[in-house]
């Protein structure tokens, strides 16, 4: 059972106050993390200022262990593995990167490797394998506080995470980022048009989209954590509405944080979103992972 104090680390925690409160390292950083973020080159699967926003949160959480279940050409890995070597031996900040894909070996490494320098690697363990028959429990093993980054789609992915993954993480520190969803608060009403798409039928990071509650998305994870979330009555909420009453509300935070990252490093928009649960004590309800 966690302590007070663990569960305060956790409840503490805000994506707009972490934007904030490290907004001076993000600053002294500016250039290195646009250098970074257009190395990659995939700004359609992650924006510069959600890559800068993935840095404040791991630097304000001060994790030992990000594990990433999805890669792709490796966006969200870069931003983790700068942040690990920001947080350098304050923590000894481990990322271990999970996904079938190859390009982040054959593509961005190569590319990022003249810029950062081989030691820059370090803190990243990058292994090609299956998010589903992966050894979870050898790998959080020590492991105290832990940022989840959940940016693999589809029902077995979210029966894994939620099933597997958490059941481990209940005891200890933890947070989870979710990519690809949106908060209807603070999207264009023009988002609510069906316009030339239809049903979403549950194909994940399709054209069509669904609304369920504050979260519009096209991606089948939304309706797994909904459901997890209010079984287990935590808090499902977005960066967006934590930019909103932490910065944007907050007698001109918003205005300081644009003259110090410009427009492309800060932004009151996130299109993603985070749970934790140690919003409270157990029990807590996880699904059954059937293989």
């Amino acid at each position: 059972m966690l302590n007070d104090s663990t569960v305060g680390s956790g409840t503490a925690f805000t994506p707009g106050r972490a934007y904030w409160n490290q907004r001076a390292r993000l600053g002294a950083a500016r250039d290195r993390l646009l250098t970074l973020s257009r190395t990659v080159g995939r700004p359609s699967d992650l924006a510069p200022y959600q890559f800068a926003q993935l840095v404040a949160g791991c630097l304000e959480f001060k994790p030992d262990l990000i594990l990433e279940l999805g890669r792709g050409f490796g966006n969200s890995t870069c931003a983790f593995t700068e942040a690990a070597n920001l947080l350098g031996d304050v923590t000894r900040t481990r990322v271990v990167s999970l996904c079938k894909s190859r390009e982040w070996h054959t593509l961005t490494r190569p590319a990022l490797a003249p810029v950062v320098g081989d030691s820059w690697f370090a803190p990243l363990e990058a292994l090609t394998t299956d998010i589903l028959t992966f050894d979870y429990r050898s790998y959080l093993s020590g492991a105290q506080r832990v940022i989840v980054f959940w940016d693999a789609h589809g029902f077995e992915i979210a029966e894994c995470v939620l099933g597997a993954i958490l059941p481990l993480l209940a005891d200890r520190a933890h947070l989870v980022f979710m990519h690809d969803l949106s908060d209807i608060r603070y999207c264009p009403p023009s988002l609510a048009d069906y316009g030339e798409r239809g049903m979403w039928k549950g194909e994940s990071a399709g054209d069509a989209r669904l609304r369920i509650g504050i979260v519009d998305s096209a991606v089948a994870q939304a309706i797994s954590v909904i459901d997890f979330s209010g079984r287990n009555n935590i808090t499902l909420d977005s960066a967006d509405h934590s930019f909103d009453v932490d910065l944007a509300q907050y007698g001109g935070r918003a205005d300081q944080m644009r003259e110090l990252l410009g427009d492309e490093l800060f932004a009151l928009q996130g299109h993603w979103f985070w749970f934790t649960l140690n919003e409270r004590p157990g029990p807590y309800t996880f699904p059954k992972l059937k293989r």
